[in-house]
C-alpha cells in the first residue's frame, strides 16, 4: 500500500479513537475540580446515608468479585480438563448471552416480595436486605459465566493438560493442581479480567436499582441521584462520591494484588503431601448448572411476561443503536488493529478497569458543550465508549494469533498490505469478529446511564423501560421489556453463532 494511504488510514484511526475516548479528559478535569474543596467534603462526610451506602457497597462488590472468581476456578478444578469441559466452554454463551438487567429482573421476579419463590413458599418470608447481599450473589453468579469464559480463552490447554495429567499420577489432588498449576499460568490475565468485574461491581447502577438495597443505596446509585440533580452542592457531592468510588476501586486492587503476593509466597507446598479426593462428584450435574440459570431466567421470564403492543418503539431503538454501535466499533477496531500503534495504548482499557460514573459525566459535559445532548448520535456515541473496548477485548488476541508465515508467504507474493488485511487477515478474523459483533451488541444493549443522561430522556429503550419499572411497575411488563431484551441478546449470540458455522463449513481451515 502506498505510504500516503497508509498514513490517511493511521490518521484516520487515531482520529477515530480520540473521538470515542475524549471524554476522559472532561471526566478527569470534572473529577479533579472539587477534589480540593473542604465544605464539598464536609458535606459528604456529613451526609448520613454515606456510612449504610458505603457497607452495602463494600459487601455486594467483595461478594460479586469473591463469589464469581470462586465459582470459576471450583468449575476449572472440577472439570478441567476433559470433554465436560469443553461441553461446558460451549454452553456459556446460554448465561452470557442474558443481558445484566433481564438477569436481575428475574430474580427480582422470583425472590422479591411477593415473587414467585415466596408465593409458592408461603411459610417464608422475604428478609430485608440493607448490605445488598442479594445484589452480590446474583451478580457473582452472572459475573462467574464471564469469568470462566476468559479463563477458556487463555487457558493453555494442551500443555497444562499434559502437565495435569502428570501431577494427576502422582497423587495430587484437584485444589492442589488447580493452586499450583493452573492459576500461575493464567494469573496475569485473571487478574485483569477480576480488576473489570471489580470496578463493574462497583459502578453498577442499573442492576443496584433493579435489586436494591433501596433507602440508602450502593454507592454508584446515591451518586447517580446527586448527579442528576439541579443543586450544584448536590452535584459537588456526587463527583466527590466517584473520587471515593475510584479511591475504593484503588484500595480493593491493591488488596487483591498483596493477599495474591502473599499467597504466591506460600505456595506451591514442596512437601509433597498429596491431598487428592475421592469422594464422588456430580460432575454432569455440574456443567449445567450456570447454563442452567440462563435457561432458568428466560422461563421466568416467558412464563410472567404479556404482550401490550408498546414495545416495538422501543425494540426499534434498542435494535438501531446496538446494530449501529456494534458496526461503528467492529470498522474502527480493524483500522486500530491495522494501522494503529503496536503498544502503548493501555488508555483504551480504562473504561472497563474504571467506574462508569465519571465517565458518563465527562460523556455529558461534553455533550453539552457541544449542544448535542438529547440527540440520537450523542447516545450512539456514548455506547462507543463501552462497546469499542469489550469488542477489542475479543478480537485482539485472534488478532496477535494470525500465522506471521502467512503474511510473509503474502508479501513474496507481491501483494500490497491493502490485499493482505481484505483478502487474508479479514477471512481469517471472521469468526472472532462475529463473536465480538455480538459482544458488543449485548453491552450496547445494557447500557442504562448513556441512554438516559446524553439522551435526555428521549430516547426509551428495553433497558432503561425495565430499570423504571422495577420500582414498581406492572409485573407482566417488566417481564416483557427484561425478555425482549434477552431475546434480542441472544438472538445476536445465535445469528453470530449460525453465520460461524457456516463460514467454518464452506472454509475448512477456519473450522
Amino acid at each position: 500500500m502506498a505510504s500516503p494511504l497508509r498514513y490517511a488510514l493511521g490518521g484516520l484511526a487515531r482520529l477515530a479513537m480520540a473521538v470515542i475516548y475524549v471524554p476522559l479528559v472532561p471526566a478527569v478535569i470534572m473529577l479533579l475540580a472539587p477534589a480540593f474543596s473542604s465544605a464539598g467534603w464536609q458535606l459528604l462526610l456529613g451526609d448520613p446515608q454515606l456510612s449504610q451506602a458505603l457497607a452495602a457497597t463494600l459487601v455486594s462488590t467483595l461478594i460479586a468479585t469473591l463469589g464469581a472468581l470462586l465459582i470459576a476456578l471450583g468449575f476449572v478444578a472440577l472439570l478441567w480438563p476433559g470433554e465436560r469441559w469443553q461441553r461446558l466452554s460451549g454452553r456459556l454463551p446460554w448465561l452470557l448471552a442474558v443481558p445484566h438487567v433481564a438477569f436481575a429482573t428475574s430474580v427480582l421476579l422470583v425472590f422479591a416480595e411477593g415473587g414467585l419463590f415466596y408465593q409458592f413458599c408461603t411459610l417464608c418470608t422475604p428478609q430485608l436486605d440493607r448490605y445488598g447481599v442479594g445484589l452480590g450473589i446474583a451478580l457473582a453468579v452472572k459475573e462467574s459465566a464471564f469469568v470462566l469464559w476468559a479463563i477458556c480463552a487463555v487457558l493453555p490447554e494442551q500443555r497444562l493438560a499434559q502437565q495435569n495429567v502428570v501431577l494427576q499420577t502422582l497423587g495430587y489432588g484437584r485444589l492442589q493442581r488447580l493452586a499450583w498449576l493452573v492459576i500461575p499460568a493464567i494469573a496475569p490475565a485473571l487478574g485483569a479480567v477480576m480488576l473489570a468485574v471489580l470496578a463493574w461491581s462497583l459502578s453498577a447502577v442499573d442492576v443496584a436499582i433493579v435489586l436494591g438495597p433501596g433507602n440508602p443505596p450502593t454507592l454508584a446509585v446515591l451518586a447517580w441521584h446527586w448527579l442528576s440533580q439541579g443543586d450544584e452542592a448536590q452535584q459537588v457531592k456526587g463527583t466527590l462520591l466517584c473520587l471515593l468510588l475510584l479511591a475504593l476501586l484503588a484500595a480493593l486492587a491493591a488488596l487483591g494484588y498483596g493477599l495474591w503476593r502473599a499467597w504466591r509466597r506460600a505456595v506451591p507446598n514442596l512437601s509433597g503431601v498429596r491431598r487428592i479426593s475421592h469422594a464422588p462428584l456430580p460432575e454432569r450435574a455440574l456443567g449445567w448448572l450456570l447454563p442452567a440459570c440462563g435457561i432458568l431466567c428466560t422461563v421466568v421470564l416467558v412464563a410472567l411476561a404479556r404482550d401490550d403492543g408498546a414495545a416495538l418503539a422501543l425494540v426499534s431503538t434498542s435494535l438501531s443503536l446496538g446494530l449501529l454501535s456494534s458496526t461503528i466499533a467492529l470498522a474502527v477496531i480493524f483500522l486500530w488493529l491495522e494501522w494503529g500503534p503496536r503498544r502503548g495504548a493501555l488508555w483504551i482499557w480504562l473504561p472497563l478497569a474504571l467506574p462508569a460514573l465519571p465517565l458518563v459525566s465527562g460523556q455529558y459535559a461534553l455533550a453539552l458543550r457541544l449542544g448535542l445532548d438529547g440527540e440520537y448520535a450523542a447516545v450512539l456515541w456514548s455506547h462507543l465508549l463501552w462497546v469499542l473496548p469489550w469488542m477489542l477485548l475479543m478480537l485482539q488476541p485472534a488478532w496477535r494469533r494470525l500465522d506471521p508465515r502467512l503474511i510473509l508467504t503474502a508479501r513474496t507474493l507481491g501483494w500490497s498490505r491493502g490485499k493482505i488485511f481484505c483478502l487474508l487477515k479479514c477471512p481469517l478474523l471472521l469468526r472472532p469478529a462475529l463473536l465480538a459483533f455480538a459482544t458488543g451488541f449485548s453491552v450496547s444493549m445494557a447500557q442504562y446511564m448513556p441512554t438516559l443522561w446524553l439522551g435526555a430522556g428521549r430516547f426509551a429503550t428495553l433497558t432503561t423501560e425495565a430499570v423504571a419499572l422495577s420500582s414498581g411497575g406492572s409485573v407482566p411488563v417488566l417481564a416483557s421489556r427484561a425478555l425482549g431484551l434477552l431475546l434480542l441478546t441472544g438472538g445476536a449470540f445465535g445469528v453470530a453463532a449460525l453465520l460461524s458455522r457456516l463460514a467454518g463449513r464452506y472454509r475448512q481451515g477456519l473450522r
